[in-house]
């Protein structure tokens, strides 16, 4: 069997996607949250999936239901809804 001994710092990779102070803060504040569900092993299978269905070239869509009020999900490119820009609550996704 075959185990990944240094997991991706999912927080660290998040954080480094961001261009300004206010994206910086909102990922924060949306990485707690995740971390207090003990959901990062979440966002890492995310990214992992996102990266595979591109270097696959699936498509998939814009964007549904509550997670597009997660920015972090955006800048995994799980969905194309910019949630800082349309002011979406992120405690709409994770409630």
């Amino acid at each position: 069997m075959i185990t990944d001994v240094n997991p991706l710092d999912i927080a660290s990779h998040v954080l480094n996607l961001c261009d300004s102070d206010a994206e910086l803060q909102r990922v924060g504040h949306e990485l707690l949250l995740f971390q207090e569900r003990n959901l990062f092993d979440l966002l890492r299978y995310l990214k992992y999936l996102t990266d595979i269905m591109t270097a696959n070239k699936l498509i998939w869509g814009v964007g549904r239901g509550s997670s597009v009020a997660s920015f972090v999900l955006y800048l995994l490119g799980v969905h194309r809804i910019n949630s800082l820009h349309y002011e979406l609550d992120p405690a709409e996704f994770l409630r």
